[in-house]
């Protein structure tokens, strides 16, 4: 093991100690209050607050009941939440968060749950699958500290998460990153093992819970959880793990015993076997410091052409969005498209920089140019990923991701509305984040087997947060009849590929025809245009080019910008309002590239944008009985990424 992997186990041991064992608090003293301010004065005074929101003042659709969509040959789409934290994660009970499993799952299936300070969270439409996604480093901890047969010096440990101060933690973090990697030896033992024994008892919990609300055909519970390798200076490229079944490990594989994404992978391939099946999602690669994209894991090893091939194996899809912003791409960092200025605060790297900052390793588009490139080197793509989106939430409110009803997404820091919008952009506070987006999966029913086949295969899209629908194929033989076929999917499945799949050559054929669908969410703005985004390799120059292939109301494309012409929609900021009449409820398009090169692999991918709407700190504005904020932007396109479609001249 090397330095840099002794320090950084250091680092989450200390990062468990900052925001984590609280926890620990949380079962010493049987649903203590006493977490930082989280006192029955400083709930009070919330609850005031609370009280003086007009929420009369925000208009939102009513809550509806889930329709069952039966199984279908031709799929439907399927929307939800792969990255779901409970009070079970470490920081998300030391932010605050008491709503636990069963609250989660009920809350994704349509309840309304009312936080700490008194405000109602509630899904307009309840989600049709989730995966609880808490903290695998802190497993056991709560259970350990529950005991009564603890010897004194545990006691004496897990008392100290009482009531922790921030000055007591960031002495632990400094005592912590000097110590041996292993978790912490007063309470687990010196090999870690006592801990490591009690974390299986937190697993089987999440299973239990898992199993009781999985009802196929219905609504799907998966068995998951993250793995939580911290990187120096706040960075991270943490990953969810999901399995296919209930047939799971009997542990959770852990940064304590896996220090870095090649050290997982090989640990679920040795423990998932028979008819175990998993996959891993890699998250907020924008916060990463370039290593989501390198050629070097996190202790900067290399990696080899067998790790290629187990990352190829066992990562189908990236969280390309989610409340810590997005990470599909930065303008300057590779990209000139004017909406990859969407969602982001981390600047550019300067020369000699490498972390707080974010460069070609920190973006999936520049991961998909990346993978062209590994394929000429190695003869397969090991980055062939489809997107998804997902909350990271750490209320314990899966798919909590309409601006409207944002309640913030950790405990006493996001509410009421005074601590929502605290800070600034540049600074990176309350006010820089949102509600995050949601996972959508086109499969023929909602069991944890189809959904999976689907995700293993990229069938799938991301969005920022709306339920755009939206489906993608390629293929040589699509015809321009198709767009008013009854029959355009069945036709579009038999003519050509749907997105997440590769596209082979076809002699005799100049170029393949796109066919992009996309349909508005019910509750929310019209839609406005459709975007392909293409990356190609050419002369050792990694290549992009973002086309505006359709424009709502009837416009075209500028001939000389080649963007839609603005459509004249527009918010009125002091109630929310949108304008009626612009944009469309539904769009498709078939589209060619004229310069599609058929011996260069290439890249497609679409992304649907909305008209604009409020931004969730506008609502919160209204609330108040106040003008949106000047620093921060009153409104928001949302959004939405389909997974991409590659062409291989080889395949």
């Amino acid at each position: 093991m090397t330095p840099k992997t002794k320090k950084r186990i250091g680092w989450t041991f200390g990062l468990i100690i900052l925001i984590g064992l609280g926890a620990a608090g949380y079962v010493y003293q049987k649903i203590s209050s006493q977490v930082l301010s989280l006192t029955p004065d400083f709930i009070e005074e919330m609850s005031q607050e609370v009280a003086a929101q007009n929420e009369s003042a925000i208009k939102k659709p009513s809550p509806r009941k889930r329709v069952v969509q039966p199984y279908n040959p031709l799929k439907n789409v399927y929307f939800g939440d792969t990255h779901v934290h409970t009070a079970l994660s470490f920081d998300s009970y030391l932010f605050g968060n008491r709503f636990g499993l069963d609250d989660a799952y009920r809350f994704a299936q349509g309840d309304k749950l009312i936080n700490y300070a008194g405000e109602a969270l509630q899904l307009t439409e309840p989600l049709d699958f989730i995966n609880i996604a808490d903290h695998a480093e802190s497993f056991g901890l709560f259970e350990l500290c529950s005991q009564d047969d603890l010897r004194e010096e545990q006691v004496e440990f897990c008392k100290k998460f009482d009531n922790p101060s921030l000055f007591f933690l960031f002495g632990l973090i400094e005592a912590a990153v000097k110590r041996p990697p292993n978790r912490p030896v007063e309470l687990c033992g010196e090999d870690g093992s006592v801990c490591f024994e009690k974390g299986k008892t937190t697993w089987s919990t999440i299973q239990k819970a898992a199993e009781k609300y999985n009802k196929p055909g219905v609504f799907t519970a998966f068995s998951g959880y993250e793995y939580s390798p911290p990187i120096p200076d706040g960075g991270e490229v943490h990953r969810v793990v999901i399995f296919k079944s209930e047939k799971v490990p009997n542990s959770a594989v852990s940064a304590f015993e896996a220090p870095t994404e090649i050290n997982l992978w090989q640990k679920l391939e040795e423990t998932c076997t028979d008819d175990c099946q998993f996959l891993t999602i890699p998250h907020n690669m924008n916060q990463s410091w370039g290593y989501a994209y390198s050629r070097v894991d996190f202790d900067d090893n290399p990696y080899g052409e067998k790790d290629w091939a187990l990352r190829r194996r066992s990562e189908p899809l990236v969280e390309i969005f989610q409340i810590k912003l997005s990470s599909e791409c930065a303008i300057g960092v590779g990209a000139v498209d004017e909406e990859c200025s969407f969602e982001q605060f981390w600047p550019i790297c300067k020369e000699g920089e490498s972390s707080k900052c974010v460069n070609r390793g920190s973006f999936a588009r520049e991961g998909l140019k990346f993978g062209l490139e590994l394929e000429k080197e190695l003869g397969f793509n090991p980055l062939r990923f489809g997107f998804i989106g997902s909350t990271d939430t750490h209320n314990g409110a899966p798919g909590d991701t309409e601006e409207w009803d944002w309640r913030g997404f950790n405990g006493v820091y996001g509410a009421p509305v005074k601590n929502r919008m605290k800070g600034t952009l540049e600074k990176q506070g309350m006010i820089s984040r949102n509600p995050g987006g949601l996972a959508a999966v086109w499969a023929v029913e909602n069991t944890r087997s189809a959904l999976f086949e689907s995700m293993k295969k990229r069938e799938t899209y991301a969005t920022s947060g709306t339920r755009i629908r939206l489906r993608f194929f390629s293929g040589w033989g699509l015809e321009k009849g198709i767009l008013d076929s009854p029959d355009l999917v069945s036709r579009a499945y038999e003519k050509g590929v749907p997105m997440g799949s590769v596209l082979g050559k076809r002699e005799g054929i100049s170029r393949p025809k796109f066919l992009v669908w996309a349909a508005k969410d019910p509750d929310d703005a019209n839609l406005q245009r459709i975007q392909m985004i293409k990356g190609w390799i050419e002369d050792g120059k990694r290549m992009e080019e973002v086309f505006d292939i359709a424009c709502s109301d009837g416009l075209n494309p500028d001939p000389t910008t080649g963007r839609c012409p603005d459509n004249g929609a527009r918010v009125d900021v002091s109630t929310c309002g949108i304008t009626t009449g612009s944009g469309d409820a539904e769009m498709k398009i078939l589209w060619e590239d004229d310069n599609f090169n058929p011996d260069l692999s290439s890249f497609y991918y679409v992304r649907v944008l909305e008209n604009p709407t409020c931004r969730w700190s506008t609502y919160d504005s209204i609330r108040l009985g106040q003008p949106p904020r000047e620093d921060v932007p009153a409104t928001i396109r949302e959004r939405a990424w389909s997974s991409p479609i590659w062409y291989s001249p080889d395949k």
